[in-house]
């Protein structure tokens, strides 16, 4: 199922050389000066994030929005006729990112960025307790698009995941804390309100079992995001004085669970074997978060059925991956219990395909306390660094730059959109600090 935050990866302008193209983001676009003092490839800089943010009215609200797409040579900003200059998806992204840098440096610019683009959260939700997307240049709302629609989609869960973020960071008691608590709430309203959610329904593709009651017919890429968010409303108990609520968000959690679980393949000796397949019977890497779902979940709700499908993918498959040179997406049909794998693609590679696998690394590590699974990480998010089929840097930290990605074994991306951005910037702050 395509994530509508691909959307951005076929716009390629290539032609000048990297020092070039460096050499231009300098003087043109970004600062360089890095935010960081690390000269390690894992080193924070949000100069060209930064770039991208700005504040904005929005339904009468002053709000922060972050632009969809930034291009090279000189890195401008760049909207979509059909969608519009900024969008949700990549708002809660960013303010997940804002938000633990503060926590982690206690800087009011990073505050600020966080606060507002969590505003502009608040008022993109609509009166059935979804969200929409995109807006237009002049501040209004993209209300017709597809993708930007008010629904159970990918711009909701990663909404509810920011929620849980900023009131992790900010605490439940101070006054934006509690007006996002009030939008949540209508959020997980709209969610236990549907009924596909409560579905035991199966039907079959490619003979893979999937589990009809995830978002889009086995979509565990979704499910995944939507679980981050209720293991965040779990562990706060916001729910406490609320029982038959609490019971239902844990069992919503349990049965999202289950449904991702269904859809990993366990086929010792295939390259394959401990893959969560992503939708039906395709896996593809980008938003492959369920691991990292699922070791979050497992560690709110004490499940270590959970947390044993996880590592046992990071354990597996992210070995094979990296040995492949990163994969891109495949289709697998099972035969007599063996995984067929069919349409193997290896490019286009992205930083969302790298990022999840490098935070599933890492919660592995918080979990476990086992050391494996931080060098995993780091030999994962090597990919940034020149560890790739192009052997070139996917993100400079003295420009905060993140390629859109490799579109070919040895062709790149140079532009720089949101999402690239954002993910690599999570990325570096998760890996920062450790040794490359």
């Amino acid at each position: 199922m395509m994530d509508n935050s691909f959307r951005g990866f076929v716009r390629q302008l290539c032609g000048a050389m990297f020092v070039a193209m460096i050499f231009l983001a300098l003087i043109q676009c970004t600062p360089a000066v890095p935010k960081t003092q690390d000269t390690s490839h894992f080193a924070v800089n949000s100069a060209h994030l930064d770039a991208l943010y700005e504040e904005k009215k929005v339904s009468g609200q002053d709000v922060g929005i972050i632009h969809i797409y930034s291009e090279y040579p000189d890195y401008h900003r760049v909207g979509d006729n059909d969608e519009g200059i900024a969008c949700v998806d990549d708002a809660s992204r960013a303010a997940v990112f804002y938000l633990r840098q503060y926590k982690k440096y206690s800087s009011k610019e990073d505050l600020h960025k966080a606060t507002m683009l969590l505003r502009f959260l608040v008022v993109m939700q609509a009166e059935n307790g979804y969200f929409y997307n995109f807006i237009w240049p002049d501040g209004s709302i993209n209300k017709d698009g597809v993708t930007s629609a008010p629904s159970a989609v990918w711009w909701s869960w990663r909404s509810l995941w920011a929620f849980g973020e900023a009131i992790d960071v900010l605490g439940p008691n101070k006054p934006l804390s509690k007006q996002i608590s009030i939008h949540r709430d209508l959020l997980i309203n709209a969610m236990l309100n549907e009924k596909f959610l409560y579905s035991t329904k199966t039907d079959t593709a490619g003979g893979v079992v999937i589990p009809m009651w995830l978002p889009k017919e086995g979509a565990t890429d979704q499910s995944s995001i939507i679980l981050l968010g209720l293991a965040s409303a779990y562990r706060q108990d916001i729910y406490k004085n609320d029982k038959p609520k609490r019971y239902a968000i844990n069992m919503m959690m349990n049965h999202l669970a289950d449904g991702i679980m269904m859809m990993q393949i366990e086929d010792p000796g295939n390259f394959c074997d401990g893959a969560f397949l992503s939708w039906q019977n395709l896996w593809h890497a980008y938003a492959n978060l369920q691991s990292y779902a699922l070791l979050s979940a497992g560690q709110v709700l004490k499940d270590p059925h959970m947390e044993s499908h996880a590592l046992y993918e990071i354990d597996n498959f992210y070995p094979a991956v990296y040995a492949r040179g990163y994969l891109e997406s495949f289709w697998i049909r099972m035969k007599k219990g063996r995984a067929i794998v069919y349409d193997l693609k290896s490019v286009p590679q992205i930083a969302y395909g790298i990022r999840p696998m490098v935070f599933a690394c890492m919660k592995a590590y918080e979990v476990t306390g086992d050391v494996k699974y931080k060098a995993r990480a780091s030999q994962l998010a090597s990919w940034f660094s020149g560890q790739n089929p192009a052997h070139a840097a996917m993100y400079d930290p003295m420009t905060g730059i993140g390629f859109d990605g490799l579109s070919g074994p040895a062709q790149i991306n140079r532009n720089s959109g949101a999402e690239s951005t954002i993910e690599a910037l999570l990325t570096m702050q998760v890996m920062e600090g450790v040794k490359n």
